[in-house]
């Protein structure tokens, strides 16, 4: 019963702070109220649309092919992020509201995400009370609705710094003097594969590893 109480007390004191963190900055918006989990099998998923419509392309820049719906789901074939194209044909002002809505999106799903791990720990904590879970259960789940909440924490705070940059009308290559656009482009090309080989070391580390024959 000592361990149990020292874990509530450990798990009670990182909720306060959590939450004085977030209700100190003024910028970052609330964490949503727990909701109620259902510990039931999910639903079906309803069938998705065969295609995924992306932001408008400026003005004489034709639309790219439609994603597939199960690319959604496969981050390694969903076509990446052409670099040089997004900055060569969008404002600057285009790319820091694509930037923003995309943290938005992620930070809206990470709240819930973490919204639902925290009204589990605490039906688990119930269960543990009654005896009919470990705290060991409970120590593991607390953790784990830790790192969802220590991450949504971050990308609030990086949804609020894009929000709060100012960034002039134009593209990139407008707001360079021409004479320096040869470079421009040779450092734009530089750190578009430098974007593609994160993203091929993210698919090689989440890749299952192969069964040993």
């Amino acid at each position: 019963m000592q361990r149990f109480h020292l874990l509530r007390s450990w798990l009670g004191q990182s909720l306060v702070r959590i939450g004085q963190r977030l209700s100190a900055s003024v910028d970052s918006p609330p964490v949503l109220p727990p909701v109620q989990v259902s510990f039931a099998p999910p639903p079906p998923h309803p069938p998705l649309p065969a295609a995924v419509d992306g932001p408008p392309a400026p003005s004489g820049v034709s639309g790219r092919t439609p994603m597939p719906s199960a690319a959604l789901f496969t981050p390694a074939s969903r076509e990446p992020l052409t670099v040089e194209a997004a900055v060569l044909s969008r404002s600057m002002a285009l790319l820091k509201r694509e930037a923003s809505d995309s943290l938005a999106a992620l930070g809206a799903a990470h709240a819930l995400v973490t919204s639902a791990r925290l009204s589990q720990v605490q039906h688990l904590r119930d269960q543990v009370e009654r005896g009919a879970a470990s705290v060991d259960a409970l120590g593991a789940l607390a953790a784990d609705y830790q790192g969802w909440q220590n991450d949504q924490v971050r990308l609030f705070d990086a949804m609020a710094l894009v929000l709060r940059m100012a960034v002039p009308n134009g593209t990139a290559l407008e707001l360079i003097d021409p004479q320096l656009h040869e470079q421009a482009r040779a450092h734009l090309a530089s750190l578009s594969a430098e974007y593609q080989r994160g993203l091929l070391m993210e698919q090689f580390r989440d890749a299952p590893s192969a069964p040993e024959a």
